[in-house]
């Protein structure tokens, strides 16, 4: 996707801005009527739990980004897409169940980390001197694709859930079009926001402007690190398809999964070879934190169709982090940074603190649910903890160590 775009686009909310609120308004005002139609018993016990959670969050952006207008901009991103999700559910007729409330944790962790890349890439360009205005641009330019990206394969991750076991259609139905809100508020309000009433002015914070530099020096000058983190990465890999094949049903139906996913990344990437290394480490990352799940919860749900949407569950995040990452990775090789290393070290300059605040931020939220009396919510909420912790390090530390080791090779 050209970067055009993005700069017209700006240009419009700029200077459309009352047009467009009052048309997006009325808008939301309609689809928000569909909310009267739904029956909200399902969610009923969890609803306060999970407004917690989302205020747990925004001031864990507060801090992490050091913006309390970035923490107003996340809250009320995430209320309203919630809110225009359930207006669409009305109006569609569709029911709610008792995994909705799974499908609100999905909804609300997918569009806060969209918030996190999308301010993340803001703040960093105004840290480089970017003028406001055209720093929103090139946050959009740099993080619109890889937001589909991580949208599209979430929704097709219940999609295939709903298909193979019809019980999740409800679930399937809500993650869907939450993720597609989710997206449309990106690139609609979340902009228009920040153009217009909660830009966050600062020119030149470190934090913002090399990202994660240092760690990429640290581990470009430790050979022995990257081959160690390499070495184990590998046998790990082998262990868990081996141990993941034996143990777990629907194994097979996410390897079918996961070559949609590797088609989509080959194409946007332009590149086999990045396609085929994200899917690896997505697979290594989902098969690790299921089986430290089920080795380490006694009480963990053997049921088939659960085991499912434990499967499910942090796929979305895992995804969204290896897609930030290699698109960052991709871009560099496409441009000024050819050989690996340079790349890899753009790459976590770039977007590594940004996947490093989200995990921070979603482990705040989630671990607020992990107190929840409800069985489901309390065990996907610590699957997917443990899938963030398995995710980041994966693909800040064994990734870019496994890239700069075959980049020294290939010289």
């Amino acid at each position: 996707m050209g970067g055009s775009w993005a700069f017209n686009w700006v240009q419009i909310m700029a200077h459309n801005r009352n047009a467009l609120v009052t048309v997006w308004t009325l808008i939301s005002l309609i689809i928000a009527l569909g909310n009267f139609f739904l029956d909200w018993q399902p969610l009923q016990s969890q609803i306060g739990l999970l407004l917690l959670s989302v205020i747990a969050m925004s001031l864990a952006v507060a801090y992490l980004l050091e913006s309390p207008k970035a923490a107003m901009v996340q809250l009320l991103v995430s209320l309203y897409s919630l809110a225009m999700s359930f207006g669409i559910l009305g109006w569609l007729g569709i029911e709610l169940d008792n995994t909705a409330v799974l499908g609100i944790v999905v909804v609300i962790t997918l569009m806060t980390s969209n918030l996190v890349h999308i301010m993340s890439g803001l703040l960093r360009e105004m840290a480089r001197g970017l003028f406001q205005y055209d720093a929103i641009a090139e946050a959009l330019k740099l993080n619109a694709v890889p937001v589909l990206l991580s949208n599209l394969t979430t929704a097709l991750g219940f999609i295939a859930a709903a298909y193979f076991e019809s019980a999740f259609s409800s679930l399937a139905w809500l993650v869907g079009i939450g993720v597609l809100v989710s997206y449309l508020v990106a690139l609609s309000w979340l902009p228009m926001l920040l153009l217009n009433w909660l830009l966050e002015f600062r020119v030149g914070n470190t934090a913002d402007r090399h990202g994660l530099n240092s760690w990429s020096e640290w581990l470009q000058h430790g050979v022995k690190r990257q081959q160690i983190l390499l070495w184990m990465s590998v046998v790990i890999g082998i262990g868990l398809i081996v141990f993941a094949w034996q143990s777990f049903d629907h194994v097979g139906e996410l390897f079918i999964l996961a070559t949609i996913f590797w088609f989509l990344f080959a194409i946007y990437w332009k590149s086999l070879r990045l396609a085929v290394l994200n899917i690896a480490m997505n697979l290594v990352a989902l098969l690790l934190t299921l089986s430290l799940f089920y080795l380490f919860n006694s009480t963990a749900q053997t049921d088939s169709q659960l085991s499912l949407l434990l499967m499910m569950m942090p796929l979305g995040l895992i995804v969204d982090d290896g897609i930030h990452f290699f698109s960052r990775y991709a871009r560099a090789q496409n441009s000024f940074f050819s050989d690996p290393i340079s790349a890899v070290k753009f790459a976590l300059a770039s977007v590594g603190r940004a996947i490093w605040v989200t995990s921070w931020i979603l482990f705040v939220g989630l671990a607020v649910l992990v107190f929840s009396g409800n069985t489901m919510v309390w065990q996907s909420s610590l699957i997917t903890i443990l899938a963030l912790a398995v995710s980041t390090l994966l693909i800040l530390a064994v990734v870019p160590a496994m890239l700069m080791a075959f980049g020294k090779a290939g010289r």
